[in-house]
């Protein structure tokens, strides 16, 4: 039971955001060519295959676009560090026809994380009750984030200090009404 419960909060957690966020996304690109130019004397030209478990890591650590933003600067970084030139890249058959594959296979990864979070949220939705209490505050770097139960992912509110104070005044003009109303 404990592994179901660690599959869950991992696929139902929000993604990586932030600072974190943008370090994974160096690390996965550092990585998979630090990968890729250990394997260079085995795998030649055009290859890659090494890129694809650093992109299928990001899309499920990271946001859906940061995974295809790590998808679509390793097309560049391969090919400029492994490749060549920039013109030659241009008139590689090899490069051209690798790069249209590895981002079909990344898309596809990308997108298949997508359809199982979202089946996994589906069939999983915490507290559809909303007696339990429908919206839940969480807060992040000194950002507010709002999600409600079975919902899709979190909204921005604004800094700690701006949603505060617009919850005390919100919270005081509720008191202001129920004075006015009678204490309803």
């Amino acid at each position: 039971m404990a592994a179901v419960d660690t599959l869950k909060t991992w696929v139902v957690r929000t993604p990586l955001t932030g600072r974190l966020a943008a370090l994974s996304a160096i690390a996965a690109l550092t990585s998979a060519t630090a990968v890729r130019a250990t394997v260079d004397g085995i795998v030649t030209g055009c290859e890659f295959t090494p890129y694809l478990p650093f992109v299928l890591l990001s899309a499920i650590f990271l946001r859906w676009w940061q995974a295809a933003l790590i998808a679509l600067l390793s097309v560049p970084i391969l090919g400029l560090s492994f490749i060549g030139a920039p013109g030659k890249l241009l008139h590689s058959d090899c490069f051209q026809s690798s790069a249209a594959i590895f981002l079909a296979a990344s898309a596809a990864m990308i997108g298949l994380v997508m359809i199982v979070r979202g089946l996994f949220h589906a069939l999983h939705r915490p507290g559809e009750d909303e007696s339990e209490g429908g919206v839940v505050f969480s807060l992040e770097d000194g950002e507010v984030w709002a999600s409600w139960y079975g919902q899709g992912q979190p909204v921005l509110l604004g800094s700690e200090d701006k949603v505060s104070t617009m919850m005390h005044d919100f919270l005081a003009q509720l008191e202001v009404g129920r004075r006015l109303n009678g204490g309803k």
